[in-house]
């Protein structure tokens, strides 16, 4: 069952989201009005889960397993659902870029590009194989390159 924008206001009060609530919801219709709501929801869970995740000491793979479990839980279309993190993680980095070059930023937001176009196309394109190795040499470089320096440890 989808919550009303009324739950969804009062899911905001409780978690202490940040935001004028009238403000997201202006001139917007309710379909929007619930997915504007939603959008803040989730960034204030993110915020929340990010310091939770912080005070529990599990590890990387502790934590994937429980957001699988969770994802599981909710029924939702797993690949689909990591295809969007993904897309909104490149998003955010493009806007904190800004115009000026960055490598770092850059070869993030290129890998991300690359991963979100491997995931959705599974392997439907003739080149892939060739492209996930390049991929796989790549990513096995940069750990190298992180490990080789004291302030990025991996």
């Amino acid at each position: 069952m989808e919550p009303t924008t009324d739950d969804l206001l009062r899911a905001m009060a409780v978690l202490g989201a940040p935001g004028d609530p009238l403000y997201i919801m202006r001139d917007l219709d309710d379909e929007h009005r619930r997915l504007a709501l939603l959008a803040h929801l989730t960034a204030a869970l993110e915020a929340h889960l990010a310091a939770a995740e912080e005070r529990s000491d599990l590890g990387v793979e502790d934590l994937a397993d429980l957001h699988w479990d969770a994802d599981r839980a909710a029924a939702a279309p797993l690949r689909r659902a990591q295809v969007a993190r993904l897309a909104r993680v490149q998003h955010g980095l493009w806007r904190e870029r800004g115009k000026h070059a960055d490598p770092v930023t850059d070869a993030a937001l290129t890998t991300l590009a690359a991963l979100t176009a491997l995931l959705e196309r599974g392997g439907a394109h003739p080149m892939l194989p060739d492209a996930v190795t390049a991929l796989r040499d790549a990513a096995d470089h940069l750990g190298t390159v992180l490990r080789a320096t004291p302030e990025h440890p991996v």
